[in-house]
C-alpha cells in the first residue's frame, strides 16, 4: 500500500510549472486557478481509479510497473493504448523537462546573460543525454514511479511548501494571524507524515518487500 502510495505522490506533481499556468490562465485570479486545480486533479483521480482498479482486478499481484506489458502484443486494443501513451510522453515530455532545466539554472545561479540559446541548448543535450542513459538500464517502471515519488515528490509536495509558509509567517511576526499559525503546524506535521511514508514506501520499493 505504501508504494502505490509514493507512486501517486509522482502522479500528482505538477507544482513547478504552476506558476506558469497561473499566468497563462485566461482572466487569472486566485479563485479561478483554485477551481482549475480541483477539478483537474479530480478528474485525474478519477481516471487514475480506473485504470488503477481494473488493472488489479485483472492481474492481480502480477500487475507489471506498466499495465500494458501485461497484454498481449496481438491485443489491438492494448497497441492502441501504446500509440496513445507514446503520443501522451511525448507531448507533456516538455512540460516536464521545462521545469527541470529552469530549476538546474536557478539551483546553479546561472546569470541571465550567459541563459543563451547554444548554452540552454547545450543543457538540454546534457540533460536529455544522461536521462536517456538511467532509461536505458532501468526498465521497472514501477520502482522508477516509486522511488522518484518517495524522494523527490515528497520533497516537492511536503516538503518545501511547508517550510515555504512556515518562513513566510515567521517573517510576518506579529501580524501573522492565529489561523495562519494553526496553518504552518498543520502543514509541518502533513510534512513529517509524507516523509514517513515516502521512506518506508522507497524501502518497499527498493527491496522488494510487501
Amino acid at each position: 500500500v505504501l508504494v502505490l502510495v509514493t507512486i501517486l505522490f509522482e502522479a500528482y506533481v505538477a507544482h513547478y510549472n504552476a506558476s506558469r499556468f497561473y499566468i497563462e490562465l485566461e482572466n487569472n485570479s486566485m479563485k479561478r486557478f483554485g477551481l482549475l486545480v480541483f477539478y483537474s486533479f479530480g478528474l485525474s483521480t478519477a481516471f487514475f481509479i480506473f485504470v488503477s482498479v481494473f488493472g488489479f482486478l485483472t492481474f492481480g499481484s502480477n500487475c507489471s510497473g506498466l499495465i500494458l506489458n501485461n497484454y498481449s502484443p496481438n491485443d489491438i486494443w492494448a497497441t492502441i493504448s501504446r500509440i496513445a501513451i507514446a503520443v501522451s510522453v511525448a507531448t507533456t515530455y516538455p512540460l516536464i523537462f521545462i521545469g527541470v532545466k529552469d530549476g538546474i539554472l536557478d539551483l546553479l545561479m546561472v546569470p541571465i546573460d550567459l541563459q543563451t540559446s547554444n548554452n540552454l541548448n547545450a543543457l538540454s543535450v546534457i540533460l536529455l543525454s544522461g536521462i536517456t542513459l538511467i532509461a536505458v538500464f532501468v526498465s521497472d517502471l514501477g520502482m522508477v514511479s516509486a522511488v522518484g515519488g518517495g524522494t523527490l515528490a515528497t520533497a516537492v509536495v511536503f516538503v518545501f511548501p511547508a517550510l515555504m509558509l512556515r518562513w513566510n509567517v515567521k517573517d510576518m511576526e506579529e501580524k501573522a494571524t492565529v489561523h495562519q499559525k494553526r496553518e504552518v503546524k498543520f502543514c509541518l506535521a502533513l510534512m513529517w507524515l509524507g516523509i514517513a511514508v515516502g521512506v518506508i514506501g522507497v524501502w518497499l520499493a527498493v527491496t522488494g518487500k510487501e
